[in-house]
């Protein structure tokens, strides 16, 4: 199989994971003339009808969603023999993409990376840190931190840690509004939730080794912990958030704990990247040098 006919199959196969010929092409860096002529000839020597294209969107014929499945495949193993070619060297090279929440990546992320890129200086580092989630594959992500249950089979996790949380509020509020006793109190409460989590007006707990649950409801939702966080000390209501987030208003008495014998669910760290039958030596070294960092961060992995 020649070169030329690898690079016509990266090009069909980043089309339909981006359900566009004009992504595919700035992409690339390529005209979204070149890209199709790339697929048409592709077309031609298989003699065969791989997208159906619109205005709008592409779309899979039968053989096409057959030979995508075999593109896949076979364009891993080709980057999978590049990878371990490359590991003799033991020097990690090329684009980097990562995505992490914005909170957590710029107290526990970004102050590392630094280090990471002068332990690694072959490779360039493309960092996107957002609350919202992304599809990684579409984007071209090569690896993701993410923090709480993760429900997309198509990607493989690997642990990091974990994220232990409070209930916590300002003392002025609690002096106002009173302490709550207990969790069916808090639905008396102004409950700052987080937009970005599944069920937001449910908040979980495990108390006496049993898990709890509770409805709230609140005047105020936000999809990062910094909002929550902001609000909270601005004396607005009662939030759950991460300990790494609060260990500082926590030791100063800007925030304190409430019901204390009711602890939030812990939430997990992964790191995620696309399913493939191996890990490119660029991220191995990424999640490596992050577990690690964490190991040592009684605010993350206590």
């Amino acid at each position: 199989m020649t070169l030329d006919r690898f690079s016509s199959m990266q090009i069909f196969v980043r089309i339909v994971q981006l359900g566009s010929f004009t992504a595919a092409a700035n992409e690339m860096a390529m005209t979204q003339s070149a890209v199709s002529k790339k697929v048409a000839a592709l077309e031609d020597a298989l003699a065969a009808k791989l997208l159906h294209r619109s205005s709008r969107k592409v779309v899979l014929t039968e053989v096409g969603s057959n030979y995508f499945e075999h593109c896949l495949s076979i364009l891993a193993e080709l980057e999978e023999a590049e990878s371990q070619a490359s590991e003799y060297t033991l020097k990690p090279k090329g684009l980097l993409k990562v995505n992490v929440p914005l909170s957590f990546g710029q107290l526990h992320v970004m102050p590392h990376l630094p280090k990471f890129m002068k332990m690694y200086p072959d490779i360039q580092l493309d960092l996107t840190l957002l609350d919202r989630r992304t599809d990684i594959i579409t984007e071209g992500v090569d690896v993701a931190i993410r923090i709480g249950e993760l429900n997309d089979s198509s990607l493989v996790a690997r642990k990091l840690g974990i994220t232990r949380r409070a209930l916590v509020a300002s003392p002025e509020y609690l002096k106002q509004q009173g302490m709550p006793t207990s969790l069916e109190e808090l639905k008396q409460h102004n409950c700052l939730v987080n937009s970005h989590h599944a069920n937001i007006d449910t908040w979980h707990f495990y108390y006496q080794e049993k898990e709890v649950t509770v409805q709230v409801n609140g005047s105020m939702r936000a999809n990062t912990g910094y909002a929550l966080k902001d609000w909270a000390i601005a004396d607005m209501g009662i939030t759950i958030l991460p300990t790494w987030l609060i260990a500082d208003e926590l030791n100063n008495g800007r925030l304190v704990e409430v019901l204390s014998d009711y602890v939030p669910t812990v939430f997990p760290i992964n790191a995620l990247y696309p399913q493939k039958h191996y890990m490119p030596l660029k991220v191995r070294c990424f999640e490596k040098f992050f577990r690690d960092i964490f190991a040592s961060e009684p605010e993350v992995c206590g």
